[in-house]
């Protein structure tokens, strides 16, 4: 989006004024580690204890008996903490000291108590129903070969979403059953999903949101910039809770400012000239290392003036530099197979808040699009900013759905990133609510039968454009009827989604 802003400080030490609470936290931190190290590891009459015993041979009390289950219960509950813990661990890094051992050493110890478990395992011939399978990296690439699937037309297995309770951190040693790309691609209930402020890092926010909708999600989005390495991390906590991970992945610096429109190096003739080829051939070999479908909106909103990737002056990108580029990085993860994994998202922005007319035709349009051989998915984002336009999803969609089925009329389209703010007259008379209650009754219409669901981006974002510094409230519990709106939109039985009831 134009004016989507990630905040450059950590969630956890967002300044230096929360030093001294940081230093105290930290002192907290490492009290809460001792008591993990010595529950799961030190303590001779624990449960762990006695299991690892039984696994390496060793004689244990009646008394100190545990049972596998047992044994795995205890591991997920220390590891959950672990992932808890680390964030606020590397906040603090330049101190860290031995906090940081102390973390390196428990997650050692952790991987060595899994490996003794999975041998006490195999001499008692105890298995998960599952086969057998371990972790969801390598067991996924064996589950699924080339990724592929088997499924036919009629559409594959539906992704489940959470089971209503909170989200939970993927552990290691248990088996994450996802689907193939084929049989994401198949589904045939729609994607329903939402960008949170630190989802899928940590679900705080998402989940609480998800209670107050009442209904699990089955899709989460989250942005990386081409400065950062494939998030492994990010994918497994997508799928542990039934939630198809979709990356809007930047040819830039995650951090750089919206209103940089050139960025040095980053150009799209620098791409396709090679100069990213290492990196995108160890971001797609990850990718593939980790075995799971990904949805990856790769450049969004190339059609606007915003981004350095759209082509212009501004940016230094020639005309049909950005759809060279596309294929260029699509080419390089297909030359190691991780298109096998890979939902391309192509997504422009609304055509008709671009100003200019000459950029709101279909030609425009059309000299952005790579290609159907490169393209799995198209999109859109849309958003509902100006309390003088009409609340309703034709005004915030229709013109650039219909060019979009010009120029791809055989692809499945996703609103891949959507929003109402709380400008103007919206904040009074309920026209977010309106808008949001327009949307819902957009799907159950025949006519946007290809419209396979949504991604509502549920933040408040700051921006900078052309020096006016401007702040939108997109979020969809930002006024009670809005919240209102959505929960009955989304619970109607006549839009096609398949969603678990969330637990309050």
């Amino acid at each position: 989006m134009s004016d989507h802003s990630r905040p450059t400080g950590t969630w956890w030490a967002p300044s230096t004024r929360h030093a001294k609470r940081t230093a105290v936290g930290m002192a907290a931190i490492v009290a809460v580690l001792s008591l993990i190290t010595w529950s799961v590891w030190i303590s001779p009459s624990g449960p762990v204890s006695s299991a690892v015993s039984r696994a390496l041979g060793v004689p244990t009390k009646p008394e100190q008996s545990a049972d596998a289950e047992a044994l795995e219960t205890k591991l997920t509950a220390a590891q959950e903490r672990i992932w808890k813990l680390e964030g606020k661990l590397q906040s603090t890094s330049a101190q860290a000291g031995s906090r940081g051992d102390q973390l390196t050493q428990l997650k050692a110890q952790i991987a060595d108590l899994r490996s003794q478990l999975v041998a006490a395992r195999s001499a008692s011939g105890a298995h998960h129903s599952s086969g057998g399978s371990s972790s969801s990296g390598a067991s996924a690439t064996a589950r699924h070969g080339d990724g592929s699937g088997a499924s036919g037309q009629g559409g594959g297995p539906t992704v489940v979403p959470g089971t209503g309770g909170p989200s939970t951190d993927p552990d290691p040693a248990a088996p994450v059953d996802v689907p193939t790309k084929a049989e994401v691609l198949a589904q045939q209930s729609r994607w329903y999903g939402l960008y949170t402020a630190q989802s899928p890092f940590n679900w705080a926010e998402y989940d609480q949101l998800s209670q107050q909708i009442g209904a699990a999600t089955n899709m989460v989005g989250y942005f990386q910039g081409f400065d950062q390495d494939f998030n492994a991390n990010a994918v497994q906590r997508s799928w542990t809770n039934g939630r198809v991970p979709m990356l809007t992945w930047e040819s830039r610096p995650l951090k750089t400012g919206n209103d940089q429109k050139y960025v040095p190096g980053y150009t799209n003739a620098d791409i396709t000239g090679g100069a990213f080829d290492r990196y995108l051939t160890q971001y797609a070999e990850a990718l593939v290392a980790n075995g799971q479908p990904v949805v990856i909106r790769l450049d969004h909103e190339m059609n606007g003036s915003w981004y350095n990737w759209a082509d212009g002056t501004a940016q230094q990108n020639a005309p049909g530099s950005f759809v060279a580029m596309w294929q260029h990085v699509h080419d390089v993860f297909d030359r190691v197979g991780a298109n096998d994994y890979v939902i391309w998202n192509w997504s422009p922005t609304r055509i008709d808040a671009l100003g200019n007319v000459k950029y709101q035709t279909l030609d425009s349009l059309r000299a952005y699009y790579p290609g159907d051989d490169y393209v799995d998915w198209v999109g859109m984002s849309g958003y509902y900013r100006k309390a003088a336009e009409a609340p309703t999803f034709d005004t915030t969609f229709a013109r650039t759905l219909e060019q979009i089925r010009q120029i791809a009329p055989d692809k499945r389209i996703l609103l891949s990133e959507i929003g109402a703010t709380e400008t103007g007259a919206a904040v009074t008379d309920g026209q977010k609510a309106r808008w949001i209650t327009s949307l819902f009754d957009a799907l159950a219409d025949p006519a946007n039968a290809d419209v396979i669901g949504f991604a509502y981006f549920s933040e408040t974002a700051t921006t900078i454009v052309d020096g006016a510094r401007t702040t939108n409230d997109w979020r969809l519990d930002s006024r009670a009827d809005s919240l209102a709106a959505f929960v009955a939109g989304i619970a109607r039985n006549d839009i096609d989604y398949d969603l678990q009831e969330v637990k309050k």
